[in-house]
């Protein structure tokens, strides 16, 4: 109740207070005349998302036909007014556009902006990518009676990153590298730049790296020549093996270079070097040439080398034991000699590394009943080794039964009492 009264207490003088204001208001305003500045405000995106390009509109429009109310000493000019677009909520969708409010501000607060065009601003914002692209290295002419020669460059590949609608367009990143009418080698660094198939710019992409260091040389007597490629063997083979023979393909490879590097060659061109040491059998490799400075070899990267191997043939005598094979317990054996003696032929280092104490002579006497008998003496011997002479090949057995043994002893009787 006392609320009800407090707001209905001097009720006419309220009433009328709100009535003064508003016919000040209004003779305020009336006062002001609304007037029309005909400049344009340039829009200024805001909190575009980071993994975003803002594809459209472009050019981004302005803001004109500002219809506003300010005293007559306010003075209004292009920096009286902001206007921003709000992109947080903005759909990033290349193919997809929002429409988003168009905010216009005045700096001065005695500025009361009444109308404006546009309000709204349709937008596309595409989704910024990444791809890896070639890099391209576009030489300019060198001076008359030069040559281009080696070519390297510190990257063959970038990043290009940008919306992807740019990205999907671009092929290569391509560095144009001037030749100095100095002729002088050329070696520095290149800006890259992102083209699409028809060598055209693609705009508003980023390159990583954004430039290659490219190096050319340059000089007046480039030719060609052929060579022999030379093996270049390092290391020894195994205790007891020796090279035999090297087969090279190709064997011969053509060049190019300036005329004294050539020279220096004599006309032949090693090869990487090849490892041998240790090793008992045929190695077999794919290797690069060992070029030079100022030559290179563009037809062959690679050449095939195959170093073969041996080791002397030798042979080597020894006396082994003979041991009867698959013997009953119930049988008596006599071999007529306990050895035999084995020539082995084969390669020295394998004959040096065999354990000759391994060997045995094997006779095999399981099926022999009591009698004389002559039987092979079998003796296997390793891989790479074989049995030259063995003396004898043939041994006699001698089988028999051991004797029963006597009878035992009757127990004595016991003495009468």
């Amino acid at each position: 109740m006392r609320i009800v009264r407090f707001i209905f207490r001097n009720w006419a003088l309220k009433i009328g207070a709100v009535l003064l204001a508003i016919i000040l208001y209004v003779g305020m305003v009336a006062l002001q005349s609304t007037q029309v500045w005909p400049g344009q405000v340039p829009i200024t995106p805001v909190n575009q998302p980071a993994t975003a390009f803002l594809l459209k509109p472009d050019p981004m429009p302005t803001v004109g036909s500002i219809r506003f109310i300010a005293p007559a000493d306010v003075p209004v000019s292009k920096d009286s007014f902001s206007a921003t677009i709000d992109l947080s909520a903005a759909k990033v969708d290349a193919a997809a556009s929002t429409l988003v409010k168009v905010q216009l501000t005045a700096d001065d607060p005695r500025i009361q902006i009444i109308d404006y065009q546009p309000q709204q601003v349709s937008v596309t914002l595409d989704p910024i990518v990444t791809r890896t692209i070639p890099v391209t290295i576009q030489n300019g002419q060198p001076p008359s009676g030069l040559s281009l020669g080696t070519e390297t460059q510190s990257v063959s590949s970038v990043v290009a990153k940008g919306a992807s609608t740019q990205v999907a367009k671009v092929v290569q990143a391509d560095a144009t590298v001037p030749i100095d009418a100095s002729g002088l080698d050329v070696n520095k660094e290149v800006p890259l730049v992102a083209v699409d198939a028809n060598g055209n710019t693609v705009q508003d992409i980023t390159l990583d790296p954004a430039t290659v260091q490219v190096s050319i040389q340059i000089g007046s007597q480039l030719r060609s020549q052929t060579v022999a490629v030379t093996p270049a063997i390092r290391g020894s083979p195994a205790s007891g093996y020796y090279v035999t023979s090297i087969d090279v393909n190709p064997l011969v490879v053509s060049v190019s270079g300036e005329a004294d590097a050539l020279a220096a060659l004599n006309g032949a061109i090693n090869t990487q070097p090849i490892s041998i040491s240790g090793d008992t059998g045929d190695v077999s490799v794919k290797i690069a040439l060992d070029l030079p400075t100022g030559v290179e070899a563009p037809d062959v990267s690679t050449v095939t080398v195959v170093v073969h191997m041996s080791s002397p043939a030798t042979t080597r005598t020894v006396a082994i034991g003979i041991v009867p094979d698959g013997a009953r317990s119930d049988r008596i054996y006599a071999l007529s000699t306990p050895s035999v003696t084995v020539t082995l032929g084969g390669a020295a280092a394998a004959l040096n590394a065999f354990d000759t104490s391994t060997l045995v002579g094997i006779v095999s006497v399981g099926s022999l009943d009591p009698g004389t008998y002559t039987v092979q003496v079998s003796v296997t011997v390793p891989s790479g080794i074989k049995i030259v002479a063995q003396n004898p090949q043939q041994i006699t057995v001698i089988v028999t039964i051991p004797p029963s043994p006597p009878p035992s002893a009757s127990p004595s009787a016991a003495p009468s009492a």
